[in-house]
């Protein structure tokens, strides 16, 4: 049978399917066995005792693929696989390989600030959610950046630190970028955790 999403409802883990029937039935989400669905995507599913199960999307509506990209690019709440996440850096690597000869370093205007400064928010988003997936607070991507910056102005002199401090904030940013790296890839915690629900990802390149 096949139906429509009319809800979805994430903190109850349930939503309601308008089968084609008309007929109105409830879901869990546990029922979902390729992702959490959208309302408004076409799904197919069995009805067991009255609710609907075994429910696999089939298509997805534009206005709901939109509102995933914007939470997938901005929101700072929520989860993602590792293979978003290595999808999203090899996208990444790609843009900026098409933008770079546009880019005339002598002279930086204010669209190119903006651009970094948008793209600095867009990756830690992006990071935020990744490190959600195992169960990681963000307080650790913002010491990393905090201490980068602090090595940039020492690097550049703007900061008047002695030798020995400048080494330490080095050393811990090395320790950090680490840390995160490895954040970026570790197995995410099986099931829900306190930032949301298990992200669907692709079994083909999920690393063990």
């Amino acid at each position: 049978m096949q139906g429509i999403i009319l809800e979805v409802d994430a903190k109850s883990d349930a939503g309601v399917i308008r089968a084609d029937d008309h007929t109105r039935y409830e879901f869990n989400l546990q029922s979902c066995r390729n992702g959490m669905p959208s309302e408004g995507a076409t799904v197919d599913f069995e009805v067991r005792e009255g609710k609907a199960e075994a429910i696999y999307i089939l298509k997805t509506s534009w206005k709901a693929k939109l509102d995933w990209l914007f939470w997938f690019l901005f929101s700072f709440r929520g989860r993602i696989s590792r293979d978003q996440f290595v999808i999203f850096l090899l996208a990444g690597v790609f843009v900026s390989f098409l933008a770079s000869p546009f880019v005339d370093y002598d002279e930086i205007p204010t669209s190119l600030v903006l651009g970094w400064a948008t793209a600095l928010y867009i990756g830690s988003a992006v990071t935020v959610k990744r490190f959600h997936d195992s169960g990681t607070s963000a307080v650790w991507l913002f010491f990393t950046i905090v201490f980068f910056i602090f090595g940039l102005l020492s690097f550049m002199r703007v900061l008047n630190l002695s030798e020995i401090i400048t080494y330490a904030v080095l050393t811990l940013l090395a320790l950090l970028m680490i840390f995160c790296l490895y954040l970026c890839f570790a197995k995410g915690s099986i099931g829900s955790n306190r930032y949301g629900k298990e992200p669907c990802c692709c079994k083909t390149i999920r690393l063990k």
